[in-house]
């Protein structure tokens, strides 16, 4: 059987060495199957094994040392993140969320050599743009030129929040692989609420400020939870879904809720047929609960049902939308949209198309947007 490379140097993310140990945590049987070339100046290169049953913080606690780089590929168990307070001191983080969506071989191995590719100080930069010019908005325009849709997204709201998971990380730091993500959520995924059913209550009243039409075409994910579910299931939802890559469904939006949809072509019916499906199974499926904007320009998308596909960015940034949320409702929809452009003030595309300008110097920053770092996503597993 041929074995996966693993190239530590590559893993650009975890910045310098500063004498840390890299491991490797993956399922038994493919502990094999993945070759760590020791191409950097690390202090050790380890395996570990985590298979379905085991708590990764007890490996953590106990068999993983400070100072470490750990990267975690284990499609066979559904990957929590690691609260702040036990990943505390001189570890970092690199998960691949390989288990809320089936992974093949094949995928892990596309994603590793896209992921390699990954310049986390150009997305660094590319999100700092991206929030410099968000934050001179009063409004978000979301347009597709193609089908002459719009929809109007008032993002400043104090209530939601916004995550990266893009960048170099810091000591006690995560995130996922590959990275290139800026999502905006309605509420905070480390949320001090921890009874399940008020943080329920707390999505249910709370809505984006998304109004307008929204053509829905190009990519989905479909990511599922802890509650029992088949995979064939899943597989099912993904590709009637998938029938929207070529013909829009077209979602209307009021408050951030789809209150209608129609799909374009007759090939998109499937999708639209699925999507009202689940509306009427669980409504709570009509909400968006994530506005995403991904920005990885070296991401090739995997043609399967894959959550790594979410990071997505093509040339110049690409918008998906988040329906549902884990684990409150079976799945988790990600829809990624490359045709719908975003425009800020006066216009301005600042993401989905080539971005006018530069950085304005002169310009009075102000703060609207505090983004945090986590690896806390609902897609993550």
């Amino acid at each position: 059987m041929n074995t996966i490379p693993i190239y530590p140097s590559r893993f650009r993310q975890f910045g310098e060495v500063e004498g840390s140990t890299f491991y490797l945590v993956t399922n038994s049987s493919l502990l094999n199957l993945f070759s760590i070339i020791p191409d950097k100046s690390y202090k050790d290169f380890k395996k570990l094994t985590y298979d379905p049953g085991d708590s990764f913080l007890k490996i953590l606690r106990e068999q993983i040392s400070e100072y470490a780089h750990i990267l975690v590929i284990a499609p066979e168990c559904l990957f929590e993140s690691v609260h702040p307070n036990n990943l505390a001191g001189n570890r970092k983080l690199l998960i691949f969320p390989c288990n809320s969506a089936p992974t093949s071989i094949e995928a892990i191995e596309h994603f590793l050599r896209c992921g390699e590719k990954t310049d986390p100080k150009e997305q660094e930069k590319t999100a700092n743009q991206f929030f410099e010019r968000g934050e001179s908005a009063n409004v978000l325009k979301l347009i597709d030129e193609e089908y002459q849709t719009i929809a109007k997204f008032h993002h400043l709201h104090d209530t939601y929040t916004w995550h990266e998971q893009l960048g170099v990380m810091n000591w006690g730091e995560q995130q996922i692989f590959p990275s290139g993500e800026i999502a905006c959520f309605l509420v905070g995924l480390n949320d001090a609420v921890n009874d399940t059913e008020r943080k329920l209550d707390r999505l249910s009243n709370s809505k984006f400020d998304l109004n307008g039409e929204i053509p829905l075409k190009g990519y989905p994910v479909v990511h599922s939870g802890p509650p029992s579910f088949l995979r064939s299931d899943q597989e099912r939802i993904y590709q009637k879904l998938s029938t929207f890559n070529e013909h829009a469904v077209i979602a209307t939006v009021k408050e951030g809720i789809v209150v209608d949809i129609k799909a374009t072509h007759s090939s998109a019916k499937p999708a639209l047929e699925m999507l009202e499906s689940m509306f009427t199974v669980d409504s709570r499926f009509r909400q968006i609960f994530e506005i995403g904007f991904a920005i990885n320009k070296h991401l090739e998308i995997f043609t399967q049902n894959s959550a790594m596909n979410e990071v997505y960015g093509g040339d110049n940034g690409c918008v998906h939308f988040g329906l549902g949320m884990l684990p409150h409702t079976q799945y988790h929809l990600d829809l990624i949209c490359p045709n719908i452009k975003v425009l800020g003030k006066n216009d301005e595309v600042i993401l989905g198309s080539h971005l006018n300008g530069s950085k304005r110097e002169n310009e009075k920053q102000t703060r609207k947007i505090v983004s945090q770092r986590v690896a806390q996503c609902p897609c993550l597993g």
